[in-house]
């Protein structure tokens, strides 16, 4: 005894409301033009290209896939170098380029930006294409896993930063003003001068990098 396997009718372009009555057939129109609109979207990091004397690029994929008019899942195709962010001002920065797997936001700029990306000046846009998915800007760190190193703000105050590598701070002079506690070996390779309290309570005195009292 054979067995026929049904399959499920397919979905139609539109009902039966939306082909004969003329409100619901304008508002299929309408929303079919609406999702072609790009606006935001979850991303995965597919490459990324740093770039000399300004922030560079990434490919990205987005993660939610589309469907045709009978519901089947068409895989969208990668967005190709556009610009990520950076959290600048002037010539400060936080540096944090982004890593391939990391998960962010794209979003679509209203207008062409081909000439803005390649001059950073005021331009016309090249195109008449709107929220397209060409025009994308990335925005990293959306549902990625806990870090391993960190610049904590804590709620009641307080900065934690922890690294399992070394930390190196490059600047003219270093002040700290406050109770410094040190945990493990301090060494100076040049001659630095202070006084710093133990965790046994002991005050240490140095003087051009050599300790001249403790008490």
């Amino acid at each position: 005894m054979s067995t026929t396997t049904l399959t499920p009718p397919p979905k139609y372009n539109s009902t039966i409301e939306e082909q004969f009555d003329p409100g619901q057939s304008q508002l299929f129109i309408i929303t079919k033009l609406i999702r072609q609109i790009h606006t935001a979207d979850l991303v995965k990091v597919l490459a990324v290209y740093p770039t000399v004397g300004k922030v560079g690029f990434v490919d990205v994929q987005p993660l939610v896939q589309d469907q045709d008019t009978n519901g089947y899942v068409i895989a969208q195709s990668p967005i190709y170098k556009i610009p990520y962010f950076q959290l600048q001002g002037g010539h400060s920065a936080v540096i944090l380029a982004p890593v391939v797997g990391d998960i962010g936001l794209a979003i679509f700029a209203e207008r062409d930006i081909t000439n803005v990306v390649q001059t950073q000046a005021q331009g016309a846009a090249p195109t008449r294409r709107m929220f397209n998915s060409a025009d994308g800007l990335y925005f990293g760190g959306v549902l990625n896993a806990d870090p391993t190193q960190w610049v904590k703000f804590l709620p009641g105050g307080g900065i934690d930063v922890t690294t399992p590598n070394s930390l190196t701070v490059n600047a003219g002079s270093v002040e700290i003003t406050g109770t410094t506690f040190v945990t493990g070996n301090l060494g100076a390779s040049t001659g630095a001068s202070g006084s710093f309290t133990s965790l046994t309570g002991q005050i240490i005195t140095v003087q051009n990098g050599l300790i001249t009292n403790i008490f």
